[in-house]
C-alpha cells in the first residue's frame, strides 16, 4: 500500500474517530442536560464521521468502482450538507438567534431540500450527458460551496446574537474559519489553483479541517459547561428571590419582611413605623364563587394597587393566604394615619374587574406602632396579627393594637376549645317555643332555639355564647348541628305521632351558600322528613344583604319545598320592592315594636303599617315577644296571623314540648 494512501486513510479515520467521540460525548450530555440544541449537535457530529468513511470508501475501496458508488457518492454529499446544517441549527436553538423567517421550518424541510441537492449533484452528471462539464462543479465545488456557506452562516449570526462566554466566541471563530476554508477550497478547485490539489495540499487541508473538528467540539463543551453554569446561577438567583418573595405576587414573604423591618428599625432608631396588617373578607367565598385562578388575579392585583398607590409603603408583603403586611414610615399624626387607613380602604374597596364580571370586596385592618408599641420587628408583627385578629372579630374596618388584647385573644381561645369540645360532646341541646296561628287558634309550629348544657357554668343561654361562636368563625358549624338535630326531633315527633314544622335559625355567613342546600337535601333523606316539615329563618338584613343572590337562594329551597321567613322585621333596611318579589314564608315582627304596643301609640302603628304591608305583599306575618293578653288581643284585632311569646309558652326542652302539645286546649287563648 503506497504511503500516501496508508496516510489518507488514517487521517479520514482519525476525523471519522474523533467525530464519534465527540457525538458520544453529547450524547452523554443529551441524557443528563435533556436540551434541545445538543441533540442537532450529536446528529451533526455524526454526519460528518459518516462523511470521511463515506469518502475513503469511494475513493479508496473497489466499492467506488461497483454499483454502490452513486450511493457513497450521495452519502458524502448529504453527511456533509447535513453536518453543516445541524450544526447552524443547533447553534440557533442554544443561542436563540430568530433573524430570518424560515429558521422556525422542522428540521424535516432542511434535510429534504440537502437530499435533493446531494442527488442532483451525484445523479445529473450521470445522467445528463450534457452536463459532463459542469461534473467537476456538481462533484465537488457545488458542496464545498453550499457546506462553507452554511458555516459561515452559522458563525455570522451566532456572532450577531452575541453571546457571552468563551465557549459561544471561540465556536463563532471556528465555524467562520470552517466556512471560509470550505469556500477557498472551491475556490482552488474552480481556479485550478494548486493548493489543495497536490497530496501534500490535501494532508494539509485535511489536517486543518480535524483541527477545526477538535477544536469545534471543545469549544461546544465549554459553551455547554457556561450555558449549563449560567443556567444554575439563574436558578440560584431564583431560588434566593423566592426565599424571600411570594411566588404568585412577588410580594415579600414572612421572613423576609421581618428581616428588612428589623433593618429598618435598626439603622432609623426612633423614627416612627407603623405596620398595617390586613385580610380580604370573606376571600374564601370569592375563590368558591370565581375559581382559584381568578382568586390569585385578585391577590396580585392587590399588590399592585398597594405599590402604585400615593401611600407609598416602605415595605409590601404577603404573609399568608390573603393577609397582607405594610409597613408605613412618613406617618406623623393620628389624623394623617387615619386618611391612609380611608385609602388603603378604598384601594381594596375597589372592584375588581373580572371575566366573570366585577368583585367588590372590604378588609379588616390591624396596626401595631413602633416604637410605641413594640421594639422588634418580630414584636411588631405578633402586635400587628393580634390587632387584625380582632378587628376580623369584632367586624371592624381597623383597630390599634392596645395592651391586654392579648388577654382577649387567649380568652377566646379558650373559648374556642371549649365550644369545639361542647360540639364534639353534644352538648348543645333544642328548646323549641310554640308558634299560635290567630285565625284556626292551633298551634302552627314551633320555633327551635339553642342553648349550651356547659359542664361546670350549667345552662347557657344564647346571648352568653353566641358572641363568641360568630367571632370565632364557627357559626356555621353550630348552625348544622342544630340542624342535625331538629331534623332528627322532627322524626322522632312523626314516630310519635307529632306532625308539626320546626322553624331553625341560619346565621348570615351559612345562608346562601351552596353547601347549606345539599346538608339539607342530605338530612332530610337521612332522616325521611319531608321538606315541608322545616322553615329556615333568616335575618332581615342576611335576606337583603345580596338581594338578587338572596332572592334565587330563597327560591332554590322553595323549590326543594322548605319554607324561608324573614326574622327579626324592622330592624333591618328592606326595599318593599324587593319584599314583593323575594319569595319567602312569613315575616316575622321584631318583639321590640310588640313589648310597648299597647302604652305606646307610634309602635302600635309601626306594628299596624307592618301587618298591613305583610298582607299587602301576600306574606303571612307573625309577631314575636307577645307576653300579655292585652298584647294578643291587640295583635288579633289586627288582623296579625300568628303569634309568639311568654304569654303561650316560654322556649321548653323537647319532653316538655310534647306533653304541651298533647294538652293544648284548642280556644284556650280566644278572647
Amino acid at each position: 500500500m503506497p504511503a500516501e494512501l496508508f496516510a489518507r486513510i488514517a487521517l479520514y479515520l482519525t476525523q471519522a474517530g474523533l467525530a464519534i467521540l465527540i457525538a458520544l460525548l453529547f450524547w452523554y450530555y443529551l441524557r443528563v442536560y435533556q436540551q434541545k440544541y445538543l441533540k442537532f449537535w450529536l446528529l451533526a457530529f455524526i454526519s460528518f464521521a459518516c462523511y470521511p468513511i463515506a469518502l475513503l470508501l469511494h475513493y479508496a475501496t473497489p466499492l467506488g468502482q461497483s454499483g454502490l458508488k452513486f450511493l457513497l457518492a450521495f452519502t458524502a454529499h448529504f453527511a456533509c450538507y447535513s453536518f453543516a446544517v445541524l450544526m447552524l441549527l443547533g447553534n440557533l436553538q442554544q443561542g436563540s438567534v430568530q433573524n430570518s423567517r424560515w429558521l422556525g421550518w422542522p428540521v424535516s424541510r432542511y434535510l429534504v431540500i440537502f437530499f435533493v441537492l446531494a442527488a442532483a449533484g451525484v445523479a445529473l452528471p450521470e445522467w445528463l450527458p450534457g452536463l459532463q462539464s459542469w461534473h467537476n462543479f456538481l462533484q465537488v465545488e457545488l458542496r464545498f460551496i453550499v457546506c462553507g456557506l452554511l458555516l459561515f452562516m452559522a458563525g455570522l449570526w451566532l456572532w450577531q446574537s452575541s453571546p457571552h462566554g468563551l465557549g459561544p466566541r471561540l465556536a463563532t471563530l471556528i465555524l467562520m474559519l470552517w466556512g471560509a476554508l470550505y469556500l477557498l477550497h472551491a475556490v482552488t478547485v474552480m481556479l485550478q489553483v494548486n493548493l489543495f490539489l497536490s497530496i501534500h495540499g490535501t494532508f494539509v487541508y485535511k489536517s486543518v479541517e480535524l483541527g477545526l473538528l477538535v477544536t469545534l467540539g471543545f469549544s461546544l463543551v465549554i459553551w455547554l459547561q457556561e450555558n449549563e453554569r449560567s443556567t444554575n446561577l439563574k436558578l440560584t438567583e431564583k431560588t434566593r428571590y423566592l426565599d424571600q418573595h411570594d411566588q404568585l405576587t412577588g410580594a415579600l414573604n414572612r421572613d423576609a419582611l421581618l428581616s428588612k423591618l428589623q433593618q429598618q428599625i435598626n439603622t432609623e432608631q426612633g423614627t416612627q413605623l407603623q405596620l398595617v396588617m390586613l385580610g380580604l373578607d370573606k376571600f374564601k367565598n370569592v375563590n368558591e364563587s370565581v375559581g382559584l385562578k381568578q382568586g390569585d388575579r385578585i391577590l396580585r392585583e392587590v399588590i399592585r394597587r398597594f405599590e402604585q398607590s400615593i401611600v407609598k409603603p416602605v415595605l409590601i408583603a404577603r404573609t399568608g393566604g390573603d393577609i397582607f403586611a405594610l409597613v408605613l414610615a412618613d406617618v406623623v399624626s393620628d389624623k394623617q394615619l387615619q386618611y391612609t387607613l380611608q385609602h388603603v380602604q378604598q384601594l381594596i374597596e375597589k372592584p375588581f374587574l373580572l371575566e366573570s364580571g366585577p368583585v367588590k370586596l372590604t378588609t379588616s385592618m390591624g396596626l401595631s406602632h413602633y416604637p410605641a408599641n413594640a421594639s422588634s420587628a418580630e414584636q411588631l408583627l405578633q402586635q400587628a396579627n393580634i390587632a387584625f385578629h380582632q378587628a376580623k372579630r369584632l367586624q371592624a374596618s381597623w383597630l390599634s393594637y392596645q395592651a391586654g388584647m392579648e388577654e382577649e385573644t387567649a380568652r377566646l381561645l379558650a373559648w374556642e376549645s371549649e365550644l369545639l369540645q361542647a360540639i364534639s360532646d353534644n352538648q348543645f341541646v333544642l328548646y323549641y317555643q310554640p308558634q299560635l296561628s290567630l285565625r284556626s287558634n292551633l298551634l302552627e309550629g314551633f320555633e327551635v332555639l339553642v342553648r349550651w348544657q356547659h359542664p361546670e357554668r350549667g345552662l347557657l343561654m344564647p346571648g352568653q355564647f353566641l358572641p363568641m361562636v360568630e367571632q370565632l368563625g364557627l357559626s356555621q358549624v353550630l348552625d348544622l348541628v342544630i340542624l342535625r338535630n331538629a331534623i332528627a326531633s322532627i322524626q322522632r315527633w312523626q314516630q310519635q305521632g307529632v306532625h308539626i314544622p320546626l322553624a331553625i335559625n341560619m346565621s348570615p355567613i351559612h345562608f346562601e351558600q351552596e353547601g347549606l342546600k345539599q346538608e339539607l337535601k342530605n338530612l332530610l333523606q337521612q332522616y325521611s322528613v319531608s321538606p315541608e316539615m322545616v322553615e329556615l329563618e333568616v335575618t332581615e338584613n342576611t335576606a337583603m344583604q345580596d338581594m338578587e343572590k338572596g332572592s334565587n337562594f330563597a327560591l332554590e329551597l322553595q323549590q326543594m319545598g322548605i319554607k324561608v321567613s324573614i326574622d327579626d322585621f324592622g330592624t333591618g333596611y328592606s326595599s318593599l320592592a324587593y319584599l314583593r318579589k323575594m319569595p319567602i314564608e312569613k315575616i316575622k315582627i321584631d318583639r321590640s315594636f310588640v313589648m310597648d304596643m299597647t302604652s305606646n301609640d307610634s309602635d302600635m302603628m309601626i306594628v299596624k303599617t307592618m301587618i298591613k304591608l305583610a298582607q299587602g305583599l301576600g306574606k303571612r306575618i307573625l309577631a314575636e315577644g307577645v307576653e300579655t293578653i292585652d298584647q294578643l288581643n291587640l295583635l288579633r284585632s289586627l288582623s296579625c296571623d300568628a303569634v309568639q311569646g311568654y304569654y303561650i309558652a316560654k322556649p321548653l326542652p323537647e319532653n316538655e314540648a310534647l306533653a304541651f302539645i298533647r294538652a293544648y286546649p284548642g280556644q284556650i287563648f280566644k278572647a
